[in-house]
């Protein structure tokens, strides 16, 4: 009888064990993707569904290495020292090597070194300047066309309309508006096209006035904006307020937000932009329409930059075939990567290919100058 009791419970204990094992074995693990942006802002919505779109897509699509993946948003409210804080916060932990984030030029630059510290490497969705690829900013990898790119494209839109005098304003302590300015300087001067004036000054429509007064007298036949922020609020305003007849030639920031743009300067108002929200084909149609299908409504350039950027990442570790954050960087380096503006591949550290073009505004909405069909139908 303690024989059988014995045996009994000898097999009783492998089976507890057996279980053990086979509960381990089909355990599925995750990684967390750190991603960083202004959460606690309302134009922060579409970002944030660009992002929970392509978590989903990818995990459907096997993960990264096989590992579903989950998302750890942080909020750095568009604010340098906050986003010093997140970054140093991040940094620190053992996430997925890739960060997605943040809103800010000053706040990507400012923060780079801290990534480049913990090993981390940054994908910058959303700002556009050349200058990730300065000594210091090695963690830094731009995922949209350069100011360079943008400021050829403005150029190139304003002499194909006959174009030759512009007055410029800008953000005067806003990193992207000063390079994008200097870009667009040095394009213009090789187009033939005069810079008649360029201010970052504007306190009141009275002063703002005496800026137009000047305009006219210099002959400036159209205005160029490299505002962002609340400048770009105040510069619409200010047009409206003047009376503005002269065309509008703006960044892409102006895509980022649901800034208030007057109807009466609607219509003079170009965008210098690169994502085709009228797309009808291709990669940028099937984004579409899978974001439509998810969320009822069109994505703008913010959802369509999250989205890229999160695929790119978890391509870019599929690709490396481990977590390794240097192995990774010789992937990325190393390959090119289909996305929803087609093949594309880094170029010291920006990404390469992304066509860049006008948009007016039609019905509310801006698409594509040359092809104004309403907004991704």
């Amino acid at each position: 009888m303690k024989k059988n009791l014995m045996i009994l419970s000898i097999l009783l204990i492998c089976g507890l064990l057996c279980f053990g094992c086979a509960a381990k074995t089909t355990e599925i693990k995750t990684i967390s993707v750190d991603v960083v942006y202004p959460f606690s802002e309302d134009y922060s919505i579409s970002f944030k569904n660009g992002i929970e779109l392509a978590a989903k897509e990818i995990n459907e699509q096997g993960g990264i290495l096989n590992q579903n993946i989950t998302i750890n948003y942080n909020d750095d409210g568009n604010n340098t020292n906050t986003a010093v804080e997140v970054a140093t916060m991040i940094g620190g932990n053992k996430n997925f090597p890739i960060v997605i984030g943040h809103r800010s030029t000053d706040d990507v630059l400012k923060v780079a070194g801290i990534y480049s510290q913990h090993n981390k490497i940054l994908f910058a969705p959303i700002i556009a300047s050349s200058k990730v690829n300065l000594t210091g900013n090695e963690a830094v990898y731009l995922c949209a066309p350069s100011e360079n790119s943008m400021a050829r494209e403005m150029v190139q839109s304003l002499a194909a309309q006959g174009i030759s005098k512009v007055a410029i304003v800008h953000s005067a302590s806003n990193t992207y508006g000063k390079d994008y300015l200097q870009s667009f300087e040095e394009y213009a001067h090789a187009a033939g096209i005069e810079i008649v004036d360029a201010v970052s000054y504007a306190p009141n429509i009275d002063y703002f006035s005496s800026y137009v007064k000047k305009w006219d007298s210099l002959g400036a036949q159209a205005i160029v904006s490299a505002c962002v922020g609340n400048d770009i609020a105040t510069l619409n305003n200010y047009l409206a307020q003047t009376g503005n007849t002269r065309p509008i030639f703006a960044s892409y920031d102006i895509e980022i937000e649901p800034y208030p743009i007057p109807q009466s300067i609607k219509s003079l108002t170009q965008v210098t932009s690169y994502f085709n929200n009228t797309a009808t084909t291709g990669p940028e149609a099937a984004f579409i329409q899978a974001y439509q299908n998810a969320y009822g409504q069109n994505p703008d350039l913010s959802a369509a930059q999250a989205y890229m950027s999160l695929h790119l990442a978890a391509d870019a570790a599929n690709k490396a075939q481990n977590l390794d954050a240097q192995t990774i960087r010789k992937a990325i380096a190393e390959n090119s990567f289909e996305t929803l503006y087609g093949s594309l591949n880094f170029n010291k550290r920006i990404l390469n290919g992304i066509d860049v073009f006008q948009k007016i505004y039609v019905n509310d909405q801006l698409v594509p100058k040359d092809n104004p069909t309403g907004g991704g139908q």
